[in-house]
């Protein structure tokens, strides 16, 4: 495809997220929003008057009409979408997850090759300038804690949190460590939902000796997105949802032979955090751009489709992140079954 044409493109489910896929793809001067699909069709008579295309009720009418689909269904449809859509010699971009199976997700990777199509996966978080911004200044990895806690949001209700919330932190920290998961506690539970899981909490340590916290929760009272990275000699503390990084570096100071923090005597220092936070440790509040994350994922998208450059989250991160996820579940339920009576279970 040449470069200075346009992709044309439609998205398949207009929900929550998906009316956020069409006004995006509207905004892009490297995309013609085609039309928007959706089984419910005054809804999709509503998303496409609003963005100025054509409302489908069946994604099948699509064939030979666009070159791309942003796929933004239920996940338990995403196999189905997909495949049809690289069958069809589509492009697609999939929401995360990727599918429910593992099965799944390396049958679509497999119909992307053989049909030579992209397919990538909406790991939005990747595209969040709270993480592009301190991405060089990861180094050894020995440590991440990560926190994401959100109400109820009554949608994605086909998965629970570990599916839904929890994999946007998975995959950055599978992109982040880069070794294979050695070992797996975790512990699942319903709250609200009675076919799953509302809360985790997973501990992993991975072949290299990195060790990561993982806490996901959707019936928190507040919504929080926050890792921190603690490495050899840095820690990195990131806000997703502010948009907020911060770097914390030892000084030279700290490495002069001569000099050891526990002799130090603080008996002369009249600020003490001052001396903590300037002579010993440098605080860096990063400069965060003011880019939409769905907006830079889709235009990565595009011009993956315009370059045939491998997207940065393809099939294959997608399905590791899906794998892992998995694991953990099996872990959970198999701790759940273990601890909790059988006539208390409702997971």
């Amino acid at each position: 495809m040449a470069q200075q044409e346009r992709v044309k493109i439609a998205v398949i489910g207009v929900g929550h997220l998906g009316k956020n896929h069409a006004r995006v793809l509207k905004e892009l001067p490297s995309a013609e929003l085609v039309a928007v699909v959706d089984s419910d069709p005054k809804k999709a008579a509503e998303i496409a008057e609003r963005f100025h295309c054509e409302a489908l009720t069946d994604y099948k009418a699509l064939k030979g009409r666009v070159d791309a689909v942003s796929v933004v269904v239920p996940t338990k449809h995403h196999y189905e979408v997909a495949s049809w859509a690289f069958e069809n010699g589509l492009h697609a971009l999939v929401e995360k997850p990727m599918a429910y199976s593992v099965d799944e997700c390396h049958k679509l990777n497999e119909l992307a090759k053989k049909h030579k199509r992209i397919l990538q996966v909406g790991h939005i978080e990747r595209f969040n300038p709270a993480l592009s911004s301190i991405r060089n200044a990861i180094n050894t990895v020995a440590f991440i804690e990560a926190d994401r806690l959100s109400p109820y949001p009554f949608r994605s209700t086909d998965v629970g949190v570990v599916m839904d919330v929890m994999i946007h932190d998975l995959d950055i920290i599978l992109s982040i460590v880069g070794s294979e998961v050695e070992d797996i506690q975790a512990v699942c539970t319903p709250v609200l939902s009675k076919r799953h899981e509302d809360i985790a909490s997973v501990r992993l340590t991975f072949k290299n000796g990195s060790v990561a916290n993982v806490t996901a929760s959707r019936i928190s009272d507040k919504s929080v997105r926050k890792m921190r990275i603690f490495c050899a000699d840095r820690y990195l503390n990131l806000d997703f949802a502010g948009k907020q990084a911060w770097i914390y570096s030892k000084t030279p100071k700290l490495d002069q032979e001569d000099f050891h923090v526990e002799n130090v005597d603080i008996s002369g220092i009249d600020d003490l955090m001052q001396f903590v936070f300037n002579d010993l440790i440098r605080v860096e509040q990063v400069v965060i751009g003011e880019e939409e994350p769905l907006k830079e994922e889709l235009k990565h998208f595009i011009n993956a489709i315009k370059t045939g450059e491998r997207p940065q989250v393809g099939g294959e991160e997608g399905m590791a992140a899906i794998q892992l996820a998995h694991d953990i579940l099996a872990t959970a339920r198999e701790h759940y079954n273990k601890h909790v009576p059988e006539e208390h279970r409702r997971w």
